[in-house]
């Protein structure tokens, strides 16, 4: 955590250089939705500034926190920027400080709580991690088996919640067709921590963080891959970072190393005849660079009919269930998802896919609240599906 003068120094610099264009507001998912100013991304900068660097500094109000709170971490606003401002960065710093104040959301003071006792963002015990699993008919899976080559790191969302779990029983049906030496980590896997890092609480990752490489790097595995966007940026982003250290295995996204076995003819998609459109999630595409491979992944699979939304890659929207702002305010993450899903749906696609568990929920969940003519399904889902084809 930046101390208060560090701080301040970012706050000026920012807030210097600065023009008030208005262009991160133009993008601003957040802001599309409320119209206020004061949830533009440049507004929070001048809050900040307020709060930080007048000479007689204003105390920070219940709105400058819930504005503060009220953003999904998308990176759009710092991919627009002509002035090339860190805003993400800036943004996690602020709540570090909005935390220490106590000033933080009561939901997500109550996950941090929760994360201590069970070590995963649900109420179920970390031992029910594997519950998934037991609708797996001919899928017997290795738990920490020393020796694997690859280690699959489930995350919690398809660890826990049912809507999620078609993903991870899709790449270890993937991995177990592909004659993968694979395992996973079942009750010793615990929380990435991307929820406490949003949320200004970087410093109780430590612990979850050490402990999951310490697990990893036991296993003596090549690789770790994860179909969880915000697991795979906390693993390769966040973790070298808090450890002050490098990993001494390769960390893949699920699609990454599903785009391997296709070209080496571990895995050959059958064809499926479909009209498909992807969603890029914020923290696996604009934050993590990873474009390519899922759309890889889509266009091997025959008879499929893939087209680009408007807002793509680089510029892709967010789905609205990033930077825990479910937890913040539900209905604004649902109106965000809504009018992404609707993005999806005018393009004459009838499925949408995407590359993160928890896209895949919020957008789901967007679909059916507006009964669209939309089933949504993570890339995985879909090639498994097409190989079941």
């Amino acid at each position: 955590m930046k101390t208060i003068e560090e701080l301040r120094e970012q706050i000026a610099k920012t807030s210097y250089i600065c023009g008030s264009c208005g262009s991160c507001r133009s993008v601003c998912p957040v802001y599309r939705e409320i119209g206020w100013e004061s949830s533009a991304p440049r507004a929070k900068v001048a809050l900040a500034k307020e709060v930080f660097l007048k000479k007689k500094e204003k105390k920070a109000t219940n709105q400058y926190a819930q504005r503060l709170q009220e953003c999904t971490l998308c990176g759009k606003c710092a991919e627009i920027c002509a002035a090339g401002i860190n805003t993400r960065e800036l943004w996690l710093n602020l709540r570090e400080d909005l935390r220490a104040r106590g000033m933080e959301h009561p939901n997500l003071t109550q996950m941090a709580v929760q994360l201590k006792t069970t070590h995963n963002i649900s109420a179920f015990p970390n031992e029910a991690r594997l519950d998934w699993a037991e609708d797996l008919d001919d899928v017997e899976l290795e738990v920490s088996k020393v020796g694997s080559e690859v280690a699959y790191f489930v995350g919690c969302v398809s660890s826990f919640y049912p809507m999620s779990a078609g993903i991870s029983e899709s790449i270890v049906s993937l991995l177990d067709r592909a004659n993968v030496n694979y395992t996973v980590l079942g009750s010793e896997e615990w929380c990435c921590g991307f929820p406490l890092i949003a949320s200004g609480n970087s410093q109780q990752v430590i612990e979850l963080a050490k402990h999951n490489v310490e697990k990893v790097r036991a296993l003596g595995v090549k690789a770790l891959i994860t179909g969880c966007a915000s697991c795979y940026h906390t693993w390769t982003h966040e973790y070298p970072t808090i450890l002050g250290e490098d990993l001494d295995f390769e960390v893949l996204h699920a699609t990454q190393y599903m785009a391997r076995l296709i070209r080496t003819k571990q895995l050959v998609p059958s064809n499926l005849e479909e009209t498909v459109t992807y969603h890029d999630p914020c923290d696996l595409g604009r934050n993590s660079g990873i474009y390519d491979e899922p759309r890889e992944i889509l266009q091997a699979i025959e008879g499929l009919s893939f087209v680009e939304m408007p807002h793509r890659r680089d510029l892709a929207d967010c789905c609205g269930g990033g930077g825990n702002l479910a937890a913040v305010d539900k209905d604004l993450s649902q109106a965000i998802a809504v009018k992404r899903a609707r993005e999806a749906v005018a393009t004459g696609a009838t499925i949408l896919t995407s590359a993160c568990q928890q896209c895949v929920q919020t957008l789901q969940m967007a679909a059916r609240q507006e009964k669209l003519p939309l089933e949504v399904l993570d890339v995985t889902e879909l090639l498994w599906r097409s190989l079941e084809e």
